[in-house]
């Protein structure tokens, strides 16, 4: 099941999106997704390290009245909110609420992508690097 407005799909039973409360299709089409831009319009906030970390900031910004969905890439036979294997996750804003959205998320993480966890490998290495670089 889909959300014809933010399109985040959801598992069979589910009959509305608990971001925006739309009624959910079974399968997006251009008829049935939002075209009126005056409906909300989702844009990208964050690539979050994990879908699980995704879901809590998108937690904290709904808990302040912020409307916003995560949009996860995970393929994985679990929930991509329990899998730690899983790719990362974006966390997804509607567009009259970006500014306010981006303040809280910085109050909260700064530019932390990996707020909960820390950070990645490859962050980890990058970061070593520079340093060695500066001495």
């Amino acid at each position: 099941m889909f959300c014809p407005v933010c399109e985040s799909e959801y598992e069979e039973g589910i009959t509305t999106c608990p971001d925006d409360g739309s009624e959910l299709v079974e399968r997006l089409t251009p008829e049935n997704m939002a075209q009126d831009h005056s409906e909300a319009r989702f844009v990208a906030l964050h690539n979050i390290g994990s879908p699980a970390e995704a879901e809590m900031v998108n937690d904290i910004l709904t808990q302040n009245g912020i409307r916003s969905a995560v949009q996860s890439g995970g393929m994985d036979a679990f929930s991509p909110l329990l899998s730690t294997t899983a790719p990362g996750a974006v966390v997804l804003v509607d567009e009259r609420d970006y500014d306010r959205a981006m303040e809280l998320y910085n109050a909260f993480f700064g530019s932390d992508t990996t707020p909960l966890t820390g950070t990645t490998l490859e962050e980890d290495e990058e970061t070593e690097a520079e340093t060695e670089e500066e001495e």
